[in-house]
């Protein structure tokens, strides 16, 4: 093994093929012989001997190496492209045109926008929170403020602070229920045609509103979010080389650009970052049953069930102030929130594996993006969500009946005997 991985790594490929036969002329199910010859067998132009090679060791290992699975997904995506069946070329292009749209002032349609308060236990940011509403440019606006179970005296800075507000208001203080149900209250509370939430120890800066109307509502868009700025408890912009939270929110956001789409982006990680990022309409709300009941996760499990009716407009304006302090909600525990994101990403890909269609066309799942959807997952963390049995389904469902023919021929994609196969 080690003397074929010096000649693969020397690029002598083909004495790297016979050195990895040997190996398994003596242990046939060496996963990583076969894993490895099948990398080699691709890189010599055989994808489907590779396909074979690189499936066998993923079923020896119930699909458990990350490296595996992203190579099955470099090698699918050469057996779809080789049998004419690549889809996801031609729905990218459409993206991109359809993309296209002006990202400036729309329609000058003027909206009336919620800004939904939920408060817990933030009192010393709330006032400032609320007062970047008051400072909006866009100003056909409604507040509804709910005080969650505070504490520390939160109700009486949000009671105090809205004496001043230039917009019509709404308070209510009640028991803590948690942010997703205060945010629904919140949202059913108001007649308003679109919803900006706004977190209790965040900020809007003061074109927020109207950046998101032009941008969102008057292009036609159901929901959208913006780029953020991170900030520290004294307002200043957080240092992303001394906070690992705030470098590790611009990466997030800086991947967007990067991804076939935006839906593409979000399926990867929550490249929204908060709910109080998120800028929709009620028609979207209502049609996806709001907010559900996760404590570290319920905005990005919102998104994922969004993009199944509407992709979103990013917009690349810092018009949300993102605050990071010793208390956030998302720092508590890191292991229930991994948990937590497990089980919301879970949700969404038992869904968007199997072939069943979308409402939208753009939305990242194999009925839309075919072989781009497999690659995606395949190549990335988020293949450790699924099961054997589910990705197994997923590739079979790509390339055609379980023991797919091979590409230019009709037998089965088995690995040939060893004997048989060319060095």
């Amino acid at each position: 093994m080690d003397e074929a991985l010096e000649a693969q790594r020397s690029r002598n490929l083909r004495r790297a093929a016979e050195l990895y036969h040997e190996v398994l002329a003596r242990v046939p199910d060496e996963p990583d012989a076969l894993h490895m010859l099948g990398v080699v067998r691709y890189e010599l132009g055989d994808p489907t001997e590779a396909y074979a090679l690189i499936r066998r060791a993923l079923e020896l290992t119930d699909w458990g190496f990350w490296s595996y699975r992203h190579n099955l997904g470099l090698v699918v995506a050469r057996l779809v492209s080789d049998r004419d069946r690549n889809r996801a070329w031609p729905t990218q292009a459409r993206y991109r045109a359809w993309g296209k749209t002006p990202e400036g002032p729309g329609s000058g349609a003027s909206p009336k926008v919620a800004v939904v308060v939920p408060c817990y236990n933030h009192a010393t940011f709330v006032e400032r929170a609320l007062r970047s509403v008051f400072a909006q440019t866009y100003r056909h606006v409604e507040i509804v403020a709910i005080d969650d179970g505070s504490n520390d005296g939160s109700a009486d800075v949000v009671r105090r602070a809205l004496e001043q507000s230039p917009f019509p208001s709404r308070f209510e203080s009640r028991p803590n229920r948690g942010a997703a149900a205060t945010i629904n209250e919140g949202v059913r509370q108001s007649d308003a045609q679109y919803v900006s939430v706004l977190n209790s120890d965040d900020a809007f800066t003061a074109d927020r509103l109207q950046v998101m109307v032009d941008h969102v509502a008057a292009q036609g868009f159901a929901w959208g979010f913006a780029e953020v700025e991170v900030i520290g408890e004294d307002e200043r912009e957080a240092d992303p080389l001394r906070q690992a939270r705030a470098m590790n929110t611009l990466i997030l956001q800086g991947s967007v650009p990067l991804k076939p789409t935006v839906g593409f982006a979000l399926l990867e990680a929550n490249v929204a970052i908060s709910s109080g990022n998120l800028f929709f309409s009620r028609a979207l709300f209502d049609g996806i049953g709001g907010f559900r009941d996760f404590r570290y996760h319920h905005d990005w499990d919102f998104c994922l069930r969004a993009l199944r009716v509407a992709e979103p407009r990013y917009v690349r304006a810092r018009t949300y102030r993102y605050r990071l302090h010793g208390a956030n909600t998302i720092a508590e525990s890191s292991d229930a929130a991994r948990s937590e994101a497990d089980a919301v990403l879970r949700d969404y890909l038992s869904w968007a594996t199997t072939t069943d269609p979308s409402d939208s066309e753009w939305t990242p799942c194999m009925a839309n993006w075919g072989e781009m959807f497999v690659i995606s997952v395949l190549s990335s963390d988020i293949s450790g969500m699924l099961a054997p049995q589910q990705l197994q389904a997923m590739v079979a469902n790509l390339l055609g009946d379980a023991g797919d023919a091979r590409a230019g021929g009709g037998d089965a994609l088995q690995p040939a005997p060893l004997a048989d196969r060319p060095a």
